[in-house]
């Protein structure tokens, strides 16, 4: 297993990657940019797990991870929310690891187990970092958005995955 593991790191981090890890990031990043809705802890729901998931599923959970937790905290960043931003990176970059991990093959079941057992790490990941940041009272009410955010990300994420698979079959999984 953990000599699978390592070459899979490998294979996913070999220099063409690297101006696709580039090209997603930046789109991930104005994508989460794009829609903002302010939180009462200062922070924002927006659309980075849309991303966040079809890297995992287009690209495995080791580009998926570089993608989905660069972004989200650049964004942090360039917006105004420093404080979020280490947080952010390990939270969403674990959430497609573990998306990425879980869906090594893409069936149904796998799919929707992966999904939903990287999006609960995601919200309770930001229930931490929120209680940290502003206490665990106000953090308790982000959890609601946190899952809403979370589901729709899933949904759209998968959409767009099936319909860029549709449309370019081999883009299985690198």
């Amino acid at each position: 297993m953990a000599q699978e593991v390592k070459n899979d790191i490998k294979k996913a981090l070999q220099v063409n990657t690297i101006p696709l890890i580039a090209i997603m990031t930046a789109v991930t990043t104005v994508l989460t940019m794009l829609v903002k809705i302010p939180t009462p802890i200062r922070g924002y729901l927006n659309l980075s797990d849309t991303m966040i998931y079809f890297s995992a599923y287009a690209f495995g959970p080791w580009v998926g991870g570089i993608i989905g937790g660069l972004s989200p905290a650049l964004s942090h960043l360039i917006s105004g929310y420093p404080q979020w931003a280490i947080f952010t990176f390990v939270i969403d970059g674990l959430q497609a690891v573990i998306a990425g991990l879980i869906i090594r093959e893409f069936k149904p079941f796998n799919i929707i187990a992966g999904s939903l057992v990287a999006g609960v790490w995601k919200v309770f990941g930001y229930f931490i970092a929120g209680g940290i940041l502003s206490g665990f009272g106000p953090a308790l009410g982000e959890i609601l958005g946190n899952s809403f955010q979370m589901v729709v990300g899933l949904i759209v994420g998968l959409a767009l995955f099936s319909a860029v698979r549709k449309a370019y079959p081999p883009l299985a999984r690198m």
